[in-house]
Formats: C-alpha cells, sequence, structure tokens
C-alpha cells in the first residue's frame, strides 16, 4: 500500500518513533474474554447430546 502525503511535510524518525507507543496502547485497551473458544462450544454441544441421550432413556 503506498500512502500519499499531500500538502504535508514527510514526518521524521524521530516523529514516528514517539508515536509508536504501543505499551500505552496494550494498558489503555479493555480486556475481554470472550466465549468464542471451540472448546467452550464442544462443551456445550456433548452436554447438550450428553442431556438428549439421557431424556430419550
Amino acid at each position: 500500500m503506498t500512502k500519499l502525503l499531500v500538502n504535508r511535510k514527510e514526518p521524521s524518525r524521530n516523529e514516528i518513533a514517539n508515536r509508536q507507543d504501543f505499551e500505552t496502547v496494550l494498558v489503555n485497551v479493555r480486556k475481554v474474554k470472550s466465549l468464542n473458544s471451540p472448546w467452550f462450544y464442544g462443551a456445550i454441544a456433548f452436554s447438550s447430546l450428553l442431556i438428549l441421550t439421557f431424556l430419550i432413556l
């Protein structure tokens, strides 16, 4: 991807390095626990099949 700077001066290496503060970004991002794990859905599927078999028998 090519970025064009129109009517702007090109940033210096120091300016780019100062803006790349990834530690601060990672600290400020909320950590959300997701239930999108395949283990979660596998356990739900297994338990629902187990319950259905006990209800049928």
